[in-house]
C-alpha cells in the first residue's frame, strides 16, 4: 500500500496544462504556489465582467506600477549617491590601480541594491496578478484548465517566455524565421535583471565626465522608475489578457455548444482549425489559445487527438457550409484573433481571408473595437456571436 501511495499518477500528456507546459521548472513552480495561496477558491470564470471588476483590476495595476517605480527611485538615487561619494570623496586623487579597491566594494553593494530591488520587481508583480486573478474570478486550483491558467501566469509574472513545444501536435513557432526565434530566446534572457544593469552601466559612462558625475543621483532616480515602471505595465497588461481570456472562452463555449446540433463536422473542424492556425500565426503559445483549442477538442472534435494542420484547404471549402454554419465559423475565429496578444497583421489576413471564402462582407474594422473591448473586461461575444454587421456580401 506504501508503494503505491508513493506513486505519483500518470500525466494526461491530452490535458490542456500539458499541452501548454509539460515540465515546469522549480521557479514557475514556486510562483504557481504563491499564485494559489492568493487565489484559493476553486471557482469557475462565469460571472459577467462588471465595471467595477474593471476598475479594480486598474488600480491594481497601477498599483503594482506605482510600487515599481518608487523601487526605482530608491535604487537609482542610493547607487547614484553611493557613487558620486566614492568619486568625489575618495578616489578622485587617486591612482587608477590605487582606486580599484573602492569600485570593488561600490560595484559589490550597487550589485546588492539591485538585486534586491529586482527580487522586489518580481513580487511586486506576483501579488498583483494574483489579486487580478481574485478580480477576473478565474479557478487557479486542480482542475485541469484551472492549471493551466496557473502556469500561464506563473510564466507572465516571472517575464519567462511561452513554451516552445508543439500544442496538439501543432508547432506555434512555425512560421516565425530562424534569426527572430534566437532574437527572442536571447532578449528573453535579458529581462528586468540583465536589462536594468545595461541600463544603468550605459548611464554611468554617458555622465562619466567629472562635471556630470553630480548629476547622477538626480537623473538615475527617475530613469529607473520610468524603466520598472514599463516593465511592470507590460507584465500586468500580458495578465489582464491571461486573466480575461477563460471568461471569453466559456462563453464562447456556451454559445459554440448550444448551436453545436447546427453545426456539421466540417464547420466544428473548419472553427478548430482556424484557431489553430491564429495560434501559428501569432507565432506564439499564448495559454488563452492553448485553452481555447482544448476546449474545442473536448466539444467539437477528440481531446485526444492531434489536429493535422491544413487551413488554406480547409478556408477553400467554407463556401460549401450552410449560411448559419458560416456565420457561427466566422464569429467564433473573429472572437478568437482578439484573445491571444495583439491582432497582428498575419491575423488579420486570416479573418479577411475566412470571411472572402464564406461570402461574407469582412468587418476587419471591428477587430481593433472588440480588442479593445476585449481588454476592458466588456463581453465581446454577445457582441459578435449575435452581431447584426455579418452581411453576406451580394
Amino acid at each position: 500500500m506504501a508503494g503505491d501511495e508513493r506513486q505519483k499518477p500518470e500525466q494526461d500528456a491530452s490535458e490542456p496544462e500539458q499541452q501548454y507546459d509539460s515540465d515546469p521548472n522549480l521557479l514557475s513552480e514556486f510562483a504557481a504556489s504563491y499564485l494559489q495561496r492568493q487565489n484559493a477558491d476553486d471557482k469557475a470564470a462565469t460571472r459577467p465582467f462588471r465595471s467595477a471588476d474593471i476598475h479594480a483590476l486598474r488600480r491594481v495595476e497601477r498599483k503594482a506600477i506605482k510600487w515599481a517605480a518608487i523601487a526605482g527611485i530608491i535604487s537609482g538615487g542610493i547607487v547614484g549617491g553611493l557613487e558620486v561619494f566614492v568619486f568625489q570623496d575618495l578616489v578622485e586623487d587617486l591612482d587608477w590601480r590605487e582606486q580599484i579597491p573602492y569600485w570593488l566594494v561600490f560595484f559589490a553593494i550597487a550589485g546588492v541594491i539591485s538585486g534586491v530591488e529586482i527580487l522586489f520587481m518580481y513580487w511586486n508583480t506576483l501579488k498583483a496578478i494574483g489579486y487580478v486573478s481574485v478580480i477576473a474570478n478565474i479557478s487557479l486550483q486542480e482542475n485541469h484548465h484551472g492549471i493551466m491558467s496557473l502556469r500561464g501566469l506563473a510564466r507572465t509574472a516571472l517575464e519567462f517566455p511561452n513554451p516552445r513545444s508543439p500544442v496538439y501536435g501543432i508547432d506555434p513557432y512555425a512560421l516565425m524565421p530562424r534569426w527572430k526565434f534566437a532574437t527572442q530566446n536571447v532578449l528573453y534572457r535579458m529581462k528586468v535583471g540583465v536589462s536594468s544593469f545595461i541600463l544603468r552601466v550605459l548611464l554611468r559612462r554617458m555622465l562619466a565626465r567629472a562635471a556630470l558625475r553630480g548629476l547622477i543621483p538626480l537623473l538615475t532616480g527617475p530613469l529607473y522608475a520610468f524603466w520598472n515602471g514599463f516593465i511592470t505595465w507590460r507584465i500586468m497588461r500580458q495578465a489582464r489578457e491571461q486573466a480575461l481570456g477563460p471568461l471569453v472562452i466559456e462563453s464562447l463555449m456556451e454559445e459554440l455548444v448550444g448551436q453545436r446540433e447546427q453545426l456539421g463536422d466540417e464547420a466544428r473542424q473548419t472553427i478548430i482549425q482556424g484557431v489553430a492556425e491564429l495560434m501559428r500565426r501569432s507565432q506564439n503559445a499564448h495559454p488563452n489559445y492553448v485553452s481555447l483549442i482544448a476546449r474545442l477538442m473536448e466539444e467539437l472534435g477528440d481531446s485526444r487527438a492531434t489536429i493535422e494542420l491544413d487551413w488554406s484547404q480547409r478556408c477553400r471549402r467554407l463556401k460549401s457550409l450552410n449560411d448559419q454554419e458560416r456565420r457561427i465559423v466566422i464569429s467564433a475565429l473573429t472572437v478568437a484573433s482578439v484573445i491571444g496578444g495583439k491582432v497582428g497583421k498575419q491575423k488579420q489576413a486570416l479573418v479577411k481571408q475566412a470571411h472572402e471564402a464564406a461570402g461574407l462582407i469582412d468587418e476587419l474594422s471591428v477587430l481593433t473595437d472588440l480588442r479593445a473591448a476585449f481588454l476592458a473586461g466588456e463581453s465581446v461575444t454577445d457582441s459578435e456571436m449575435k452581431s447584426p454587421v455579418i452581411q453576406f456580401a451580394s
